[in-house]
């Protein structure tokens, strides 16, 4: 039984890693199309990701384990049947294979708008002509 426990705890990181992979090359492809520069800011995101993630699902399997061991000793009293099955590890990683699965799905031209929205502004708060104007309606007052 624990075997099978293990099998299925590994299955789950996996999943959850590949979902990650897919969702870095989809960003990658999308950005290769759309002639947005891939930087090291975007990979570094992907690690902090990976991270956070199975951070997350590291607490689960704990916290799975401290049920797993209730369940085991209660069955060997013979006090309760209950399946042996790490389900918060397994909600978990499907929690978050969806939501890698949302990002792959999300809409890249409205990633990109936001890219070109904050380039806009940028561009505009370091203007010479903006300086010009600020510095003309300090002098009114």
């Amino acid at each position: 039984m624990s075997a099978t426990v293990l099998l299925l705890i590994i299955f789950e990181y996996s999943g959850v890693l590949f979902a990650i992979i897919a969702d870095l090359c989809s960003g990658l492809h999308k950005a290769r199309i759309n002639n947005i520069p891939r930087t090291s800011r975007a990979l570094r995101r992907t690690v902090d990701k990976i991270a956070r993630y199975f951070n997350t699902l590291l607490a689960l399997t704990i916290l799975d384990a401290m049920i797993i061991a209730g369940v085991i000793y209660l069955q060997s009293s013979g006090i309760a049947v209950l399946p042996v099955v790490p389900i918060f590890s397994l909600l978990g990683a499907i929690v978050l294979t969806i939501i890698e699965i949302k990002s792959i799905c999300e809409k890249s031209e409205e990633k990109g708008d936001l890219s070109q929205a904050t380039k806009t502004i940028r561009e505009l708060l370091e203007s010479p002509s903006l300086k010009t104007v600020l510095s003309q309606l300090e002098k009114k007052e």
